[in-house]
């Protein structure tokens, strides 16, 4: 398998949203169907009415029902700018799988489908159920500059682009820093800019009685690990981070070699790191059982950690009462760049993996493949048309203040808000750094996210990786590598003995197979040559 010969721009920069609808007038005349906004096609590329069947399982809102036609102002204008009938489906909650092979069986298969993962449109493709998309791609430029390269690297499979990415993960704001400032200031300590000053920091907190209240019952961090035994997603990956490493299964290809980030020489140093916290009693011990999101979050709210990873979104008004309610107080919770390690690496995550697709049947002919792309084009890149897609109907939930775009979604009663759900159908186009979309109340949250997006590394090829059936050690591997590190981390394994892990995951959990695995894959996507 040979990587696409498409060559994919990286989107540079998001364009202003106070640009977006100057000249705009009234509803009807937003939307023009224009060669040049909708498709590359020459004059009156969409004489011909035709009828377009879609399988939805992207929406937002999968329990919200489909409105009449005549009350579906987003289905109006995708039909009157493409010239189509639209025939959408949105399958209930948990139930998309069965309703879409059902339909596939009984060979009523829809002409446009959401799919939720890889693996699932490289499964309906191998079964001969969806289109080579490649043929077609090069005359919608506009679209392909809209996704990352990563992006549609996700949608290359067997040297065949199957599909088009279906909306942008959204990054920036679940793994934020929040630092005390507040207990900063009282210390007459600085924000931390590296592992060293953040270790200071952390012990001045666990020592210093930053809250005044003369006990010894304040920590430097804590996080945590999911029920799974996994330390990914609750705060000490974003530690190793700082050293350039992650646990499994993060996999890098530098110099024409995969490397396997867990066993990396740097994530001893970052082992080694965490255990130094441990040792100094900087992690509050109930790290252990921190296995939800929500466990971590009363720790925010009793305001007893002087630094976490949480979402940007506990800045917000919500979140703020809460903590007022649990602790008697709203802590000055800042957010602050994630530390430069000492290799350079200044991460507040990875770019989440473009699992989500859109892709098109088989049996739609060139004309209707071309129509399908049009209206894809149309609405993740035409700029008038996308705030009545991302954020939903002008006048109700945004209009034009001062010549920018206001998202008033916020603003709206309980009762506007569950009548109008199906706009909830359309949001795909939204841009995952759209602050605007999000309707922050808290102007520091907004600002937390716009920061915390030029920290936001690149996906990594490990996750185009899919599983060898034949690979019978996979699960136990993976238990191993977890439990390792907590064991290394914490103490109760020496790091002395880095190498004899190294060895048992060679001789007892054949990491060599594993290795060639990935190594082939690699080969096959072209990313090894």
């Amino acid at each position: 398998m040979q990587r696409t010969k498409i060559s994919f721009a990286i989107l540079a920069a998001i364009v202003g949203l106070g640009t977006l609808l100057s000249g705009c007038g009234d509803q009807e005349e937003e939307v023009k169907p224009t060669a040049s906004s909708s498709s590359p096609s020459t004059d009156n590329p969409f004489a011909k009415k035709m009828k377009i069947t879609m399988f939805n399982q992207g929406t937002f809102n999968a329990a919200a029902p489909i409105p009449p036609r005549d009350e579906d102002i987003q289905r109006q204008m995708l039909e009157k700018a493409m010239n189509i009938d639209l025939d959408m489906t949105i399958p209930q909650a948990g139930q998309s799988t069965t309703k879409l092979n059902t339909l596939i069986a009984g060979g009523d298969i829809p002409d446009l489908l959401f799919l939720k993962s890889r693996s699932d449109l490289a499964q309906y493709y191998d079964q001969g159920v969806l289109a080579d998309l490649t043929p077609y791609l090069d005359q919608f430029p506009e679209l392909q500059k809209r996704f990352s390269s990563d992006s549609w690297e996700a949608m290359s499979y067997q040297g065949k682009t199957i599909g088009v990415p279906g909306y942008d993960n959204v990054n920036g704001i679940s793994r934020s820093f929040f630092i005390r400032n507040d207990w900063l200031k009282k210390l007459n300590m600085e924000v931390p800019t590296t592992p060293d000053e953040l270790f200071e920091v952390m012990k001045a907190f666990t020592e210093k009685d930053p809250d005044g209240n003369g006990k010894n019952d304040t920590y430097g961090f804590i996080g945590g690990m999911n029920k799974e035994g996994s330390l990914q997603t609750y705060g000490f990956d974003s530690l190793m981070w700082m050293f350039g490493v992650n646990p499994p299964s993060a996999i890098e290809v530098k110099d024409n070699e995969p490397v396997f980030l867990f066993i990396d020489p740097k994530m001893k140093e970052a082992l080694a790191y965490i255990n130094k916290m441990m040792a100094a009693n900087v992690v509050d011990p109930d790290w252990v059982t921190m296995t939800s999101p929500d466990l971590l979050d009363q720790k925010l709210f009793k305001g007893k950690v002087g630094f976490m990873i949480r979402d940007a979104r506990r800045l917000e008004p919500d979140y703020q009462q809460k903590m007022k309610e649990i602790s008697g107080e709203v802590p000055e919770w800042i957010v602050i760049p994630p530390m430069v390690g000492p290799y350079g690496d200044q991460i507040v995550e990875r770019k989440s993996f473009q699992g989500n697709s859109w892709a098109i049947s088989k049996k739609a002919d060139k004309d209707k493949i071309i129509r399908i792309l049009s209206m894809l084009n149309y609405l993740f890149t035409d700029e008038e048309a996308y705030p009545n897609f991302a954020y939903g109907i002008k006048g109700i939930h945004w209009d034009v203040v001062d010549g920018k775009i206001k998202n008033k979604t916020s603003e709206l009663s309980k009762e506007m808000k569950e009548k109008y759900l199906w706009v909830d159908h359309y949001r795909m186009p939204r841009r995952g750094d759209d602050a605007e979309y999000f309707s922050f109340q808290n102007p520091k949250t907004a600002e937390a996210f716009v920061n915390n997006q030029q920290y936001v590394g690149p996906t990594l090829p490990g996750n185009l990786l899919t599983a060898d059936p034949s690979d019978t050690l996979a699960t136990d591997r993976s238990r191993f590598i977890n439990e390792s590190l907590v064991k290394f981390m914490t103490g109760k394994d020496p790091l002395s003995n880095w190498d004899n892990f190294l060895q048992t995951l060679d001789t007892k959990f054949d990491m060599k197979k594993y290795k060639e695995t990935a190594i082939k894959q690699f080969k096959e996507a072209g990313l090894i040559k």
